[in-house]
C-alpha cells in the first residue's frame, strides 16, 4: 500500500511539473517580442527571398531605387555640400536649409537611371505576386511629381500595387507629409512615425511584417523601432550596392558641376546648354583648367 501510495505521489509530480514546463513556455511564447533585424544586402534581387505572403515591402528612393547620372544631385553629393556650408560656419538646421535650396532645383532637372538595372524586373515581380509595396522618402511634397517622372522614367511604377493608390493623403509630422502615386515623402521626418500614422489615416490594418529595403541604416532603423513598438514583425534590408561609389565622391567634381549649374542656371540663354556637365567632362575640363591656369567659374 505505501509503495504504491509512493508511486502515486511521484506521478503526480511528474505530471505537475509537466504543466508548470508547459505554461513556462507557453508564456515565453506569447510574450516574446516580434522578429525583429536588419540583414546586409548588396543585390536588389534579394528582396524577392524575403517578401513573404502578408509582409508589406517598403523601398527607399535615393541610392536605392535611383541615382542622377552625373555626381551632382547625388545623395552622397548633397550630405558633400551640407558638410560644405556647416564648415562654413552655418549651424546644422541653416546650412540644411541652405543645403535643400541648392539640392531641390538640381533634383528636379536630372535624369537619372536605376541604381542597379534589376530594379524594374524585381519590383515587378513583386507586383505580379499582388505584393503590397511602396515607397517611402526623405524628399519633401515638393518634389512628388518629379520623384514620379523620374521612377517612370526607369519603368518603377510603385502605385499598382500600393495601399491607397488612387487617393492622395495629406498629413503634419509635423512637418508636411504626403503619399502620392504610391511614394511617402516624408519631409525628413522621422519615417517610422509617419509610415504608422499613415496606415491609420487609411484605416489599413497592421501588416503582418514590415521588409524595408534602404541604403542607411539609421532610416531603418526608425521603421525598426516603430514596428517594435507596434509589435509588428521587422526586417530591414540595408542595401550596399553604392557604398564603394559614395565613399570615393571626387570634391573637385563635385565642386565643379555645381559652379556649372549656377553659371547656366543664371545665365540669359540657358535653354541652349545643358547646366548638368557628365563627370568625365568635368573631370576634363578641370584637368584643362589647371594645365592653363584657368581660373575657376
Amino acid at each position: 500500500m505505501d509503495n504504491n501510495l509512493t508511486i502515486f505521489c511521484r506521478i503526480t509530480k511528474l505530471f505537475l511539473l509537466f504543466i508548470v514546463i508547459g505554461f513556462g513556455a507557453y508564456s515565453d511564447e506569447t510574450n516574446a517580442s516580434p522578429k525583429s533585424e536588419i540583414i546586409e544586402i548588396n543585390n536588389i534581387n534579394d528582396v524577392l527571398e524575403h517578401a513573404t505572403h502578408g509582409t508589406m515591402v517598403l523601398f527607399d528612393i535615393d541610392n536605392t531605387l535611383l541615382e542622377p547620372i552625373q555626381t551632382l544631385g547625388s545623395d552622397q553629393w548633397f550630405r558633400w555640400r551640407l558638410q560644405q556650408l556647416k564648415e562654413q560656419g552655418h549651424v546644422h538646421s541653416i546650412a540644411l536649409e541652405m543645403a535643400l535650396q541648392d539640392w531641390t532645383p538640381i533634383v528636379t532637372a536630372t535624369q537619372v537611371k536605376a541604381v542597379e538595372s534589376t530594379a524594374p524586373t524585381c519590383i515587378k515581380a513583386l507586383q505580379n505576386d499582388n505584393a503590397i509595396i511602396m515607397g517611402i522618402t526623405t524628399r519633401a511634397s515638393c518634389l512628388s511629381h518629379a520623384t514620379y517622372e523620374q521612377l517612370k522614367s526607369i519603368n518603377i511604377q510603385l502605385h499598382q500595387t500600393a495601399p491607397h493608390s488612387t487617393q492622395d493623403v495629406i498629413f503634419l509630422n509635423p512637418l508636411e507629409v504626403i503619399y502620392e502615386n504610391g511614394v511617402l515623402f516624408t519631409n525628413g521626418t522621422n519615417k517610422g512615425d509617419a509610415f504608422f500614422k499613415f496606415l491609420a489615416l487609411i484605416k489599413q490594418q497592421h501588416p503582418a511584417a514590415v521588409l524595408f529595403i534602404n541604403d542607411k541604416r539609421s532610416h531603418l532603423e526608425e521603421i525598426q523601432r516603430a514596428c517594435a513598438d507596434k509589435g509588428v514583425p521587422f526586417i530591414g534590408l540595408r542595401y550596399g550596392y553604392l557604398d564603394k561609389k559614395v565613399r570615393a565622391l571626387q570634391e573637385d567634381i563635385a565642386e565643379y558641376q555645381f559652379q556649372t549649374f549656377q553659371t547656366f542656371q543664371h545665365c540669359e540663354h540657358s535653354q541652349y546648354f545643358s547646366r548638368f556637365l557628365p563627370d568625365d567632362e568635368a573631370r576634363k575640363a578641370i584637368e584643362l583648367r589647371a594645365s592653363h591656369s584657368i581660373p575657376p567659374l
